[in-house]
């Protein structure tokens, strides 16, 4: 089981119907009344072949519940979804959080029975490689070039390589660009845990931010997920960096949000600990930090 094989995993669009469904549903759904409802006999393709694996799929990894009554959503979302910008995000936040839960990656290396490792240690190693360089049709011999020997591969091969690039641009990690490269950005990942790190207005000494962010999604700086793919990498893979030197990914997701004035990042004489930005030169010293204070409940609300 993985979810990067997107022939039989399911794919993203679909998995947003199936939670629509199910969200507005006052009770649980039988699968086969579940998957007529989302792709109807004679309309969908392959009888709802995709909509049966989707569902399938994301019953394993825990987004949803399949009981004696049917299926249901494994937690309901606290506000109603009548936006189709706040469905999809309530799904991608959802199904980010399953895909990275530790009961779906048990271990991180398994070639069998992975669950969703095969997404996490893939979008766990794009997170730490220089933004600035193109990434995508040279991503096997990069990752050759950068694993220990001995290490299973992470994408295995172009199928999975596809499905990094769906899930990872739906799961808010990508940006969403129809170009054939990969291009690294978190900025919606973080902007979607936010609210849970930081209320309006709320201020924190970076270095404690960035660890609770870690926290919340794991494949960025100080994650679990980066720390344990980051161990099976060569030495001289990445270029090291320095106390409280953050990555290009984490430093360009974090330099949207400032200019979006959706987080203000400043320095206080007392906070020594700070964070410092890496851009494309390398170290940007004129983007030095330690305090970040979210923005008024007015504009993190637009």
């Amino acid at each position: 089981m993985s979810i990067l094989n997107l022939a039989s995993d399911g794919l993203p669009n679909v998995l947003v119907v199936l939670y629509d469904a199910l969200a507005r549903s006052t009770r649980p759904v039988a699968r086969d009344e579940l998957v007529e409802t989302v792709a109807p006999k004679g309309v969908a393709n392959e009888d709802g072949k995709q909509a049966r694996q989707t569902l399938g799929r994301w019953i394993e990894l825990g987004l949803f519940i399949e009981g004696s009554e049917g299926i249901e959503l494994a937690q309901r979302p606290q506000q109603r979804l009548d936006k189709d910008i706040d469905l999809v995000a309530q799904v991608r936040t959802a199904a980010r959080a399953r895909a990275l839960h530790p009961d779906n990656n048990g271990d991180l290396w398994a070639t069998e029975s992975s669950r969703a490792a095969d997404f996490t240690k893939s979008i766990a190693w794009v997170l730490a490689q220089d933004v600035y360089r193109p990434l995508y049709a040279n991503l096997e011999v990069l990752e050759r070039s950068q694993l220990v020997d001995g290490t299973p591969p992470l994408m295995q091969n172009n199928t999975r390589r596809s499905g990094l690039k769906v899930w990872g641009q739906f799961l808010g990690f990508l940006r969403p660009v129809l170009k054939p490269e990969i291009e690294v950005d978190p900025t919606v990942a973080i902007r979607d845990v936010l609210p849970d790190l930081l209320q309006p207005e709320q201020s924190s000494p970076v270095a404690s931010f960035i660890d609770e962010l870690a926290m919340k999604l794991p494949v960025l700086d100080g994650g679990v997920w980066r720390r344990e793919v980051q161990s099976h990498l060569r030495q001289e893979a990445l270029p090291s960096l320095a106390e409280g030197q953050l990555s290009t990914s984490l430093s360009r997701a974090l330099l949207n949000l400032m200019r979006n004035e959706e987080i203000f990042l400043e320095n206080r004489a007392d906070t020594r600990s700070g964070v410092v930005f890496t851009g494309q030169a390398g170290v940007r010293t004129d983007l030095r930090f330690t305090w970040i204070r979210r923005a008024d409940a007015r504009r993190a609300a637009a």
